[in-house]
């Protein structure tokens, strides 16, 4: 194994065990994602750049990031939400490092600073005519906000399902497991890992990092998710071929012999009870599903047509 290559193996089997694999993935499947999830970001790294050159600008801004995923509006909400209190906490520790020991009263400017500020994107609407019917748009960002509170209930009830019957032991690895992160306070890492300098020759800030790891760590949720129910699927397609076969194969009830016996399998009967981790070709067939996008028809003729990569 190239250590210099494989940089993210612990956290990426941390974030797999949160998401509903088994404790201790295997290695191999590990790597593949490692490998997958590099892939992308250097895929996203080099379309931001491009969309910042075609703006005229040497800086690469979240914008350029977030116009990538801009038809995905779930992830698009949820990503100008993490910016939203980022922002929030930078101001509120920017505040009390300016207080000092001394006892200052605070004013309605800094208190107006703590405050959640909506992110608003340049291809909106809402954007360009936030001053004359911003109030047309109330409703839009409610139903935007509602999902953001039925999204981390969701994730809030999976993993009090997940930790109900768990020991203290379990429960506080299980705790620091939904801690693993890409970029918390390994910006360097992450940048080496990539090999950001050599894909863009453009300064990238903290923000952009910070959203290159969000977005690497909802493709490990997409990844794991989705190859757990290929997994499910393949079990019950084997558990009802098992008992397909052992219908055809059935001993008469005169031959009676206690050795050949087996336990009853029902038609609609779930896989079993001990979980067995993914394999690499459950991850390839979810890669392989994220990566089945229809192609227009490029002429009548026939023959290959280069395709770009989707973005997980």
């Amino acid at each position: 194994m190239d250590k210099n290559k494989y940089k993210y193996l612990t956290e990426i089997q941390q974030m797999m065990f949160v998401f509903g694999e088994v404790q201790d993935p295997l290695p191999e499947t590990t790597m593949l994602i490692e490998s997958i999830l590099r892939s992308q970001v250097i895929e996203i790294c080099v379309m931001a750049a491009a969309q910042a050159q075609k703006r005229g600008s040497r800086y690469i801004s979240s914008e350029d990031l977030i116009f990538l995923i801009r038809h995905d509006r779930q992830k698009v909400s949820r990503l100008t939400e993490f910016l939203s209190w980022k922002d929030v906490r930078k101001n509120v520790k920017e505040r009390e490092g300016d207080a000092g020991d001394d006892i200052i009263e605070e004013t309605d400017d800094k208190l107006e600073k703590s405050k959640k500020v909506k992110i608003r994107l340049f291809w909106e609407l809402t954007s360009a005519f936030s001053d004359n019917i911003k109030q047309d748009f109330e409703e839009e960002f409610m139903e935007e906000n509602s999902y953001e509170q039925t999204e981390s209930i969701k994730r809030l009830k999976a993993a009090d399902e997940v930790t109900r019957q768990m020991t203290r032991d379990e429960y506080v690895h299980y705790s620091e497991c939904r801690q693993a992160s890409f970029t918390y306070r390994k910006n360097k890492k992450f940048k080496d890992w990539i090999n950001m300098q050599t894909l863009m020759d453009m300064k990238a800030n903290d923000d952009i990092v910070d959203i290159l790891g969000f977005l690497t760590f909802e493709m490990v949720s997409k990844l794991t998710e989705t190859a757990l129910k290929i997994k499910h699927e393949s079990e019950i397609s084997d558990t009802n071929f098992r008992h397909i076969s052992q219908s055809k194969n059935k001993i008469p009830s005169s031959f009676n012999v206690s050795d050949t016996t087996q336990p009853f399998i029902s038609l609609f009967s779930g896989p079993k009870v001990n979980k067995n981790p993914l394999r690499v070709e459950h991850i390839q067939e979810a890669y392989r599903r994220f990566q089945r996008t229809p192609q227009p028809i490029g002429n009548f003729r026939g023959g290959l047509k280069r395709t770009r990569v989707s973005l997980i």
